[in-house]
């Protein structure tokens, strides 16, 4: 039976999904390497004893703001490379990051990694940032912006709960809401512990305590994760720097072919906020 305390629930938590079998089944990893394009530059970024994850840093202006992003499942950081054109003509730079075990990153997926290494991906991130700002002759870099899409919807949350202060906002795209509801999806059975699980995951639970303003981006036919749970995310963020925008006619995985509405949407909610 779990305990009372919740250092310890979440240390049981962590420990039965560490054991349970089924827990990596969540995970869809793809081992890719290539050369960065023209004006990207990759990194390596500590985040256990002898594991790293890859990134890859389209820089097109050190003067405009840089987006922290996680792509979604199945995705790596080279499926990105044609993408970031999209974020540069909005005025953004894209610094993309994959999860152990994807892209040339260490390791394997597991749901204690994706818990565990947000933050110290932010961290590394941040005094890039800085570093290449003073190269740059800046005396401070432009605000960077959170992004997750999908699986990555959890580690820009949890980012944005715990190093909001460090970020303009937060874009979450085609994200999940109640873990739960995912577990059950890949028969996870936690027993007694499927709520500490929506605690310590669910979007919902780590949106209550972000401050920056909150873009919830979705496709208004996505059946894999139907609208309402960007309803969910949208309705937990506890002010009223927020938007919810639901993009006609795109679904889950061909939503950047509405590429339009979708960065419009995105920099519409940047200038206002």
């Amino acid at each position: 039976m779990p305990t009372n305390d919740p250092d310890s629930q979440l240390d049981e938590l962590l420990r039965a999904l560490d054991a349970n079998p089924r827990a990596t089944d969540v995970f869809y990893p793809r081992r890719v390497k290539t050369s960065p394009p023209a004006g990207a530059t990759d990194y390596d970024i500590p985040v256990a004893p002898g594991v790293t994850l890859g990134a890859r840093w389209h820089l097109s202006d050190p003067g405009n703001p840089t987006v922290l992003a996680f792509h979604g499942n199945g995705e790596t950081v080279p499926d990105y490379d044609d993408i970031a054109e999209g974020w540069h003509d909005i005025g953004l730079n894209l610094f993309m990051v994959d999860y152990r075990g994807y892209g040339w990153s260490g390791g394997q997926p597991t749901l204690r990694s994706l818990r565990e290494d947000p933050v110290k991906v932010s961290d590394f991130f941040q005094r890039e940032l800085a570093e290449t700002s003073r190269a740059a002759g800046l005396e401070q870099p432009p605000k960077p912006v959170l992004f997750g899409r999908s699986l990555g919807s959890s580690p820009a949350s949890r980012i944005a709960a715990h190093r909001g202060d460090a970020y303009r906002a937060l874009v979450l795209e085609s994200g999940f809401s109640d873990v739960r509801q995912l577990l059950a999806l890949f028969e996870i059975d936690l027993g007694d512990l499927r709520d500490q699980a929506h605690r310590s995951f669910s979007n919902p639970e780590l949106l209550r305590n972000v401050e920056i303003p909150v873009l919830v981006l979705h496709g208004a036919r996505d059946t894999l994760l139907p609208p309402d749970h960007a309803r969910e995310n949208h309705a937990a963020v506890p002010h009223q720097r927020k938007a919810l925008h639901l993009i006609d006619g795109a679904g889950h995985n061909d939503i950047l072919l509405f590429a339009s509405a979708y960065f419009g949407a995105i920099r519409a909610f940047l200038q206002k906020h």
